[in-house]
């Protein structure tokens, strides 16, 4: 809460001293025109006599006479200026003051104490009188610039800030640091409860922004009471079906909605003429089309004349007609009925009866007839005879019947052993496919109420296909074929391997262990599981979800663990202690398709102790698709360090769409304390999918290397032996096929700063007895795994719409990786040929697209400010012959060019040099209001498919850095004529240096098969894929002076 009027800080214990009584700003206390002349200080609560720290540094007040009582000459004086050329950099003030005291940061004036000129002729320097003071209470630290915060208001050291007890929420040597997110109170041991957004208040723990949906209270621990749900409980259930509670965290109802209602929520009554279940009823005939009760369908007001009963559902019967079918029909002629609604006879009325409704009766005389008697007579006989027939037709139809449903009885008793049989092995089929859900987040249902006691185990009962060994030279001939007809063959080798709980797991079903089990079926095995020292007053302390799986060769290799959960934190770091692990794979991010996958289990700065081990991060470096975090761990005053490896570009839902990202991940894994023998601990969410599939390919890796065949089945086998359902899906598993044959063609393609040159000369001298050089075996391996994008991806580009946009019919954007258009342009839409490709360090570094034609210019201007690109780098010449060739700027100065609502303008034109010309535009949006800068660089390529001075690109690459370093925001545009063949080799050779600035690496293979993924036609050829090299060996000497 807020201070009250003159107080301010912590717990507004300090009283505001601002000038003229002004109000202080009630968290600093800073004042608005200056504190009161008797204080200084940012606070204003420093007395003007004093300093505050032991050279008087940081001394602001308005002392300005010398010891001598001499008075202080103006520091900004222009003749100090002259000759010393001070800058208020130099001073506390942050500008040059007046005449005042003061003892600035001059490295020339090593002054113990604040001082000032008191002549401006002979420039002489005289100490001031000034003593050291005190803080005050509730301040410490030079200047008092920090706050105390001790258990119940207590002063603190007014050096060290040092307190008996830290206040509720705050920790530290000096009580300075906020608890971390998530915890709270004394010792910041209490945990949050359901905070939105995770944020609560560190000293008490109320919830800052309100609870998460389906709870409510100060401190959101309770949850949301009958008939509420929704963030704290605020929203109220809807018609839900029996009065049933709706679910506390999305308001819907579990059995639907009450009569007469519908919506996910059933808070909608139903629409004019719809009622009951789910307002799938159509009201009936209601009087004047008005609308019938939403419940039960009965029409309030009656009903059209000619239907009737409540809901005005059924027409009148025979006979009846009018308003509700209350008026009964005429006297019509034969069994033809009246009209329901008006009454009419449809036929004529009956002889005797006339008029519209035939109820008016004629009176004529009555004549009689000798034959009347004999018909009747002969239609009595008739009608007898008609009986009997009848009657005997029924008798047969009855005993027929009787005899065919003995027939089905007879049948059905002979078939019951062998559908009891069926019965019998669908149900045992159901019990095993029970066990593993195909996905992770099917899983999830299982996390609560799940009896896992139940589960049948198996044992040594697979006795399917074992293994399937394949040799090195073979394996991409088998790839290619096992993914014909739909990797048919792919699904059956999967299909081989064993399903479900393979070995005993008495330790995982112990009640006090289940809670620390992510998913109810996923668990560890008794006998390959990770046993920790148990805590000796905790039974069953040595339990956690992981288990330990052999590497090729190498025993123990890997510890398979579940995604860290709160309740296993602790365990968790005790196991990362106590085996000596120094790895973390972490293959899983912690939200995905908004269902936590996993807890974060490290601090994001500082240190925190779970249980007798502490964590300290290090440092943190973000990759493009992945993150490497360093941290001290620190256990019974024994330190060190270790490395997570954070791959954050796999989702839980289906495979990478290129291996190459997690090969790259992998080699910094490899490359990492690479004499450690102590398992890799790998996780990701439950520790079976994701991680199995990197498991194996590492396992499959190191076996093609030292035997020059895999077994990728077998490797599945071992590990599913180990851990239940390593690698979940056919999916995963062919992927690993994938990434397997990347890494053993391509073979070790990263090559450090140091080592480039010797090794580049290398590969390109043919060996003896070969005819091609390694160089040229590479480029063969990158056009062999160039990446085939599915007709289907190009959707949009290949739309009626859509097709005059490209210039080229082979270089098309794939739906996944091209931007969207959002700003309305009359004529157009959502399409550009365009896209996205990653850098090495942040994802959409670039955008890369065509030269524009004359009908996608305003498309191409769109595209810059929807994504705020203001960098363009030209890379083709602009043929004034050719039709197709659209100038797409300005070219006379405060001209300006309109596709409302942008328009551009040019503001500066110049060549930095013979290859290189650069002009600044103005990119404004007149609706917005909105203007923005936009760079281009027109660069001078040549004729040829490489660059004609490999210098001149240097120096392009360095000026766009240097203005991207500066000036630059989101992704740099670049583009050539087609959008390929000039744009692939400058994104390419870009990514190639920022690799080497950030880690003194260079791979020119990954780095070619990464732009690829978006746009399979870059590095069209060798003699590009050779000048990548040549560049990095340009980029290695010094520049020309």
């Amino acid at each position: 809460a807020s201070c009250p009027q003159g107080k301010f800080g912590f717990k507004c214990l300090f009283q505001c001293a601002c000038k003229n009584n002004e109000t202080c700003n009630p968290t600093d206390g800073s004042c608005p025109n200056g504190c009161n002349p008797k204080f200084y200080g940012p606070h204003c609560l420093l007395f003007n006599p004093f300093i505050y720290d032991p050279l008087g540094k940081l001394y602001t007040g308005t002392m300005n006479r010398t010891e001598s009582e001499k008075p202080c000459q103006p520091w900004n004086s222009s003749i100090f200026k002259l000759f010393f050329n001070y800058t208020g950099s130099q001073f506390a003030d942050k500008s040059l003051p007046g005449a005042v005291c003061r003892n600035p940061n001059i490295s020339s004036k090593n002054k113990t104490s604040p001082w000032c000129f008191t002549n401006t002729n002979t420039l002489k320097e005289e100490k001031c009188y000034l003593s050291e003071g005190e803080c005050p209470d509730g301040r410490f630290s030079p200047n008092c610039v920090d706050e105390c915060h001790c258990q119940n208001l207590e002063p603190c050291d007014k050096q060290t800030g040092k307190c008996k007890q830290c206040y509720d929420g705050w920790i530290g040597p000096a009580c300075q640091k906020k608890c971390d997110a998530g915890k709270y109170g004394a010792d910041c041991k209490e945990t949050c409860g359901e905070c939105k957004d995770d944020l609560c208040d560190h000293e008490t723990g109320q919830c800052l922004n309100g609870c998460n949906a389906g709870w409510k209270g100060d401190l959101c621990n309770t949850n949301c009471s009958s008939k509420e749900y929704g963030e704290n409980c605020a929203l109220s259930c809807g018609e839900c079906y029996d009065d049933l509670d709706c679910d506390i965290f999305t308001g819907q109802c579990p059995e639907g909605c009450k009569d007469g209602y519908n919506g996910t929520m059933c808070v909608h009554k139903c629409v004019a003429s719809w009622f009951g279940k789910g307002c799938s009823k159509q009201c009936g005939k209601c009087k004047d089309k008005s609308p019938c009760h939403h419940k039960d369908g009965s029409c309030v007001e009656g009903c059209e004349p000619g239907w009737m009963q409540a809901d005005c559902s059924r027409i009148c019967m025979d006979g009846w007609f009018g308003q509700n079918c209350s008026l009964e029909c005429g006297n019509c002629m034969g069994d033809v009925s009246c009209d329901k609604i008006s009454g009419q006879c449809l036929g004529e009325c009956q002889n005797g009866f006339t008029g519209e409704l035939c109820k008016s009766a004629i009176f004529v005389e009555e004549e009689t007839s000798s034959a009347g008697g004999t018909i009747g007579a002969i239609v009595g006989v008739v009608v007898i005879l008609v009986i009997v027939i009848i009657i005997i037709i029924a008798f047969k139809l009855w005993r027929r019947g009787k005899f065919r449903h003995t027939l089905q009885l007879n049948e059905t008793k002979s078939s019951n052993d062998t559908i009891a049989q069926e019965k019998e092995e669908v149900l045992r089929t159901k019990e095993t496919d029970q066990l593993i859900q195909d996905k992770e987040d099917q899983s999830e249902s299982l996390d609560n109420g799940y009896d896992i006691s139940k589960e049948p185990i198996y044992a040594n009962v697979n006795t399917k296909k074992q293994t399937c060994p394949i040799q090195v030279q073979d394996l991409y001939e088998y790839i290619r074929k096992n993914k014909m007809n739909d990797c048919t063959e792919f699904k059956k080798e999967f299909g081989e391997l064993p399903l479900g709980v393979l070995a005993l797991y008495e330790a995982a079903r112990k009640p006090e262990n289940r809670p620390k089990n992510r998913y109810g079926n996923i668990i560890a095995y008794d006998h390959s599981r990770v046993v920790l020292t148990p805590i000796s007053s905790e039974p069953n302390s040595d339990y956690i979800n992981a288990n330990y799986l052999d590497g090729y060769k190498r025993k123990n290799a890997y510890i398979a663990s579940q995604g860290p959960m709160k309740v296993m934190f602790r365990d968790f770091w005790r196991m990362i202690w106590q085996k000596q692990c120094c790895k973390i794979v972490m293959l899983t991010n912690l939200m995905e398709a908004c269902k936590t996958k996993c807890e974060q289990y490290w601090p994001d700065e500082g240190s925190t102790s779970y249980g007798n081990v502490s964590v300290e991060i290090i440092q943190t470096t973000v990759y493009t698709d992945f993150t490497i975090r360093t941290f001290k761990i620190t256990c019974n005053g024994t330190s060190r360090d270790i490395k997570q490896f954070h791959f954050t570009s796999w989702s839980d839902h289906g495979t990478l769409t290129s291996s190459t990202p997690l090969l790259c991940f992998k080699h910094k894994v490899d490359a990492y304390n690479k004499d450690s023998t102590a398992p890799v601990v790998v996780h990701c969410s439950a520790g079976i999918g994701r991680t199995g599939t990197y498991i194996g390919l590492d396992y499959t890796h190191e076996q093609a290397k030292a035997e020059g065949f895999v077994d990728v089945l077998k490797c599945a086998q071992l590990m599913r032996a180990n851990r239940t359902n390593m690698i979940q899906t056919w999916e995963q598993y062919m992927f690993l096929y994938d990434a397997l044959l990347e890494a053993v063609l391509a073979g070790e393609t990263t090559m450090p700063v140091g080592e480039f040159e010797s090794r580049y000369q290398e590969m390109c001298i043919p060996k003896a007895g070969f005819e091609v050089s390694a160089l040229d075996k590479q480029f063969e391996v990158a056009q062999k795994l160039l990446p085939n994008i599915e007709n289907t991806e190009f959707k949009a580009a290949l739309a009626p719409e859509n097709i005059d946009k490209n210039r080229v019919k082979n270089v098309l954007p794939a739906n996944r990786y091209r931007p969207h258009l959002y700003t309305q342009v009359e004529g157009s839409n959502d399409y550009i040929n365009a896209v996205f490709l990653p850098g090495y360090t942040s994802r959409d570094r670039f955008i890369v697209t065509q030269m524009p034609l004359p009908k996608t210019v305003a498309d191409f201007w769109r595209m810059l400010y929807d994504y705020n690109s203001n960098t363009v780098i030209m890379l083709n010449e602009f043929d004034r012959n050719d039709k197709t060739c659209a100038l797409y700027w300005p070219e006379e100065y405060g001209y300006t060019v309109s596709y409302d609502p942008l328009s551009i303008e040019l503001l500066s034109s110049s060549e930095s040099n013979k290859t290189i010309t650069e002009r600044i535009f103005k990119l404004s949006n007149k609706i917005k209001n909105e203007d923005r800068a936009v760079k281009q660089f027109e660069f001078n390529w040549g004729e040829k498919n490489i660059p004609s001075s490999a210098q001149a690109l240097a120096d392009l690459l360095r000026e766009v850095d240097h203005w991207t370093k500066q000036s630059g925001k989101g992704p740099i545009t670049v583009h050539c004529m087609n959008g390929a063949s000039r744009s692939g080799l400058y994104c390419a050779i870009s990514l190639l240096l920022e690799r080497k600035e950030q880690d003194q690496e260079i791979d020119v293979f990954q780095t070619v098969k990464t732009i690829r993924n978006n746009r399979p036609q870059f590095i069209e050829d060798k003699e590009q894929y050779q000048f990548c090299y040549k560049m990095a060996e340009c980029n290695l000497r010094p520049p020309p002076q």
